[in-house]
């Protein structure tokens, strides 16, 4: 008798199944068919589902690249340097410079060259069990924030320091801290190196809270040390692009100038530069000196409707080279008569040159149409002698040129037309001239006179088409000679007598 064996469908995975070219990860709940082939039983066995798998939560580790750097100081600022990134990278707080720059000082005493970097990155927890620290084998990917300065001195030594802010991938970032020294510093370069990097860090960190930064005088700067410093900061912009603030800063001991160069993140940008010398060494400016400049600088940005950090921006910068020779007024009794005489004219103020400028925005379908802001300031002074007789001319004059759009909303915006709008032309100037004649140490004359004129024009278009035209002008002359005055006051008290004449138009510099 022969006996067939009933058909069995074996599973795939059966260690009795013919083998198959092609493997593939099934999951299914139908139970496994199990053959004993001793027993010729066939048993069904309850399957068992594969344990879950789990993703654990990423972790942010950051570390230093350095992680025991050589010297007191350069660990202190390592330390810095990775609170500062920690502090950022959790949202806690703005980037922070202004722990490392206070330690420039301290740093340049110990050493001429020192960097590290430290790193904050977002890893899978079980790499972190394995390597606690950051990778800094990685590249980073693209800058984000950064602080450039270089010092010069006098002896011709040149100091760099860099913070640099970039990213590492889609959730790291680092901050790297670089310091090096070309030459030797003497103990006073490194005081007043110190001083000015305290300074700068200072401002450095208002910049990347505030989108600004101002000088605040740089009567402070050890100048008889420092020769110029370059200082930028920069930050992305939101736009995909980045945008800096930056301040030149040179000193030039053979024409015995300075020169301040500063630009802002909007496109302003002023450029001052000033003689280190008053007419005479006992010269004094008073505060109120400058306001009439200041005046000027606040109704040109007004009526460009300039951003009011801007506005201050270039009120600061301005403000700034003048701080040293503000003081208070001397005593002018002990100097000779001619001195005496010289000073009460003087304005106490340097001849200097100043100009502030927006960036040019030019209108897309009218491109000569453009709007633009240029002002001029200046002060010179002029001495011809001849034997004993001397006349005395300082000049201070401004011109302006503002020209804008009413209307437009956004220049800069391509998908924002418009073509109703106004169009405005606007140029001034204005000057005051003093003029001193002294012969034998005695005024002879004293004379003032004042400058101003103005044009305006205001165009009107509708769909880009003319449709009115306004222009207005003004000029004004004021002419004031004190001959007849001075020749009446005894000429030891004729200081007091040059002061008091002048006091109006001092105040008043510009009709």
């Amino acid at each position: 008798m022969q006996v067939t064996a009933p058909t069995v469908f074996l599973p795939t995975n059966s260690p009795l199944a013919p083998p198959n070219k092609t493997t593939e990860l099934n999951v299914t709940t139908t139970p496994p068919v199990v053959v004993d082939t001793t027993t010729d039983k066939v048993s069904i066995q309850q399957f068992r589902e594969p344990p879950a798998t789990y993703d654990y939560t990423p972790v942010i580790v950051s570390g230093l690249h350095e992680s025991k750097p050589k010297g007191q100081v350069a660990s202190a600022i390592s330390q810095n340097l990775l609170s500062s990134l920690n502090a950022y990278g959790s949202g806690k707080s703005p980037l922070s410079i202004s722990g490392m720059f206070s330690q420039i000082g301290s740093l340049s005493r110990e050493t001429t060259e020192f960097r590290n970097e430290a790193r904050r990155v977002q890893i899978p927890r079980e790499m972190a069990v394995k390597s606690p620290s950051p990778n800094f084998g990685v590249s980073t990917t693209s800058n984000n924030q950064s602080a450039h300065l270089t010092i010069k001195t006098k002896d011709g030594d040149t100091v760099k320091i860099e913070i640099n802010n970039r990213k590492i991938g889609v959730d790291g970032s680092s901050l790297e801290f670089s310091f090096s020294v070309d030459g030797s510093l003497s103990e006073a370069e490194q005081k007043a190196l110190g001083e000015l990097a305290e300074k700068l860090g200072q401002m450095g960190d208002e910049f990347f809270r505030s989108d600004t930064t101002e000088l605040r005088n740089l009567k402070g700067i050890d100048t008889s040390v420092i020769t110029g410093f370059n200082f930028t900061l920069t930050r992305p912009d939101g736009k995909g692009d980045f945008v800096e603030q930056s301040y030149e800063f040179s000193v030039d001991g053979s024409n015995q100038t300075q020169t301040l160069r500063a630009s802002d993140v909007r496109g302003y940008s002023v450029d001052i530069t000033t003689n280190l010398n008053t007419l005479v060494e006992s010269s004094t400016a008073e505060a109120r000196i400058l306001e009439p400049y200041l005046e000027l600088i606040r109704q040109a940005t007004d009526d460009a409707n300039t951003d009011n950090k801007s506005r201050r921006f270039m009120l600061d910068a301005f403000e700034s080279m003048f701080e040293q020779f503000i003081t208070a007024p001397q005593s002018l009794s002990s100097e000779s008569a001619t001195e005496t005489t010289l000073a009460a004219f003087d304005s106490g103020l340097p001849d200097f040159t100043a100009s502030i400028r927006s960036k040019v925005i030019h209108n897309r379908e009218f491109y000569s149409q453009a709007s633009s802001l240029v002002l001029t300031l200046s002060q010179e002074t002029r001495i011809e002698s001849s034997a004993d007789a001397s006349l005395v001319k300082q000049e201070s004059r401004y011109e302006l040129t503002n020209n804008r759009f009413e209307g437009i909303f956004d220049l800069e915006n391509p998908d924002i037309p418009n073509p109703h709008y106004r169009y405005i032309t606007e140029h001034r100037e204005g000057n005051v001239s003093r003029m001193l004649s002294m012969k034998d140490d005695k005024v002879n004359n004293l004379l003032v006179e004042q400058n101003v004129s103005s044009k305006k024009e205001v165009s009107e278009f509708r769909n880009y088409k003319l449709v009115d035209k306004e222009s207005d002008e003004y000029t004004d002359r004021k002419l004031q000679q004190f001959a007849e005055v001075l020749s009446t006051l005894n000429k030891n008290k004729q200081f007091s007598a040059v002061n008091e004449l002048l006091d109006d138009s001092k105040n008043n510099f510009f009709i």
